[in-house]
């Protein structure tokens, strides 16, 4: 049996041949000028699928070595800051050993206490360091300013305290993986008061033996002092001083400025006795601040590494990506050449067999 194909079924099948090689050669086009084998997710639907995963992937990389690249930043500068406190805490540490020999002159301690207290503004400037707008050793409070200095010249701590879990500041250096990139003033450089308060802000002072009393306050206004066990201070409240409350590099500090000028005024062997236990106050305070710099040289080097993980696991997604979506140039050009060689000779074929009619065959 012979299947008779009518002048319409065959010009139909001409055009339909016709668009394929157009859209062929569109398609290839497409390709060329994107440099993509995707256009449309019809075209791959699995490649479609992992172009899409790869460049999340990669937008969280970027994400995450910026982050790691500003941490690295400011734990470099916190390490340079700490550096600095630890060459004024040692000159400081020098002159109090040189004062304990007790064999400085008057004018002597004199201009050693200036240049102690020249230190610790110096040393509040370092603890007030600014980076990128924000206060490194506020803790969490990055707007406030970490110290200031009072008029009775105690030395004020106003950041997150180190014993608040808030005081973190943390950035997300992989998936799920976070850095603790800060710490706070009062944890490296302690603070200064000359009036100490327990925790419910009651002011404390010492007796003449050393011991702890506490100054309460009723709602009436009624003033009343006792130990801390309890037990009523029955003597004379001029014979109390006020306890201070100190620590760190700025205690020290402090504490030391306040001896000499103890020394100053004639009050010899208790200014010398203070003079001397700050030895041990500076040698912990070093040891305070060398534990931080040895702690976040730590974090560097873990942020070192994660940033050479993450620029090796740019490049192999970015070399996985060209795989499965850039176009070989070269084989791209042949096959969209061919494709307009096609679609130019179906449209001679088509338009030659537009123009036949049964009189071709008479």
């Amino acid at each position: 049996m012979v299947d008779r194909i009518s002048t319409s079924g065959k010009y139909s099948q001409l055009v339909a041949d016709m668009q394929q090689q157009l859209m062929n050669y569109n398609r290839l086009t497409q390709q060329l000028a994107s440099g993509s084998k995707i256009i449309n997710i019809t075209d791959d639907p699995i490649a479609a699928v992992n172009i899409l995963n790869t460049n999340r992937q990669l937008g969280q990389i970027d994400t995450f070595s910026t982050n790691v690249e500003i941490a690295m930043s400011e734990l470099s500068t916190l390490d340079d800051l700490m550096d600095l406190a630890t060459g004024y805490l040692s000159q400081a540490w020098d002159k109090a050993v040189q004062a304990n020999n007790q064999t400085y002159s008057e004018t002597s301690l004199e201009a050693l206490k200036v240049e102690i207290d020249e230190i610790t503004k110096t040393m509040v400037d370092l603890a007030n360091t600014e980076y990128d707008n924000n206060y490194i050793f506020s803790g969490a409070n990055t707007k406030t300013v970490p110290y200031t200095i009072a008029e009775n010249g105690d030395i004020i701590y106003n950041g997150t305290p180190h014993d608040n879990p808030d005081y973190i500041r943390q950035t997300e250096v992989a998936d799920g993986v976070f850095e603790v990139i800060n710490t706070t003033g009062d944890k490296v450089f302690g603070y200064y008061k000359a009036q100490g308060q327990d925790a419910d802000g009651n002011n404390l002072f010492t007796d003449a033996d050393g011991n702890t009393v506490v100054e309460k306050i009723a709602d009436d206004g009624t003033i009343t002092y006792e130990y801390e066990d309890g037990t009523q201070y029955q003597g004379d409240t001029a014979d109390l001083t006020a306890k201070e409350d100190y620590a760190g590099v700025m205690g020290a500090l402090k504490k030391l400025s306040n001896s000499i000028q103890k020394v100053l005024d004639g009050n010899t062997e208790e200014g010398y006795a203070e003079m001397n236990e700050t030895l041990d106050l500076f040698s912990d305070s070093l040891n305070t601040i060398t534990t931080e710099q040895t702690k976040f040289g730590g974090v560097y080097n873990r942020l070192e590494m994660t940033s050479s993980t993450l620029e090796t696991n740019n490049i192999n997604l970015t070399s996985y990506l060209s795989e499965i979506k850039d176009i070989d140039l070269t084989t791209a050009i042949t096959d969209w050449m061919q494709a307009q060689y096609a679609y130019q000779a179906s449209l001679q074929v088509t338009s030659a067999s537009m123009g036949m009619s049964l009189l071709n065959y008479l």
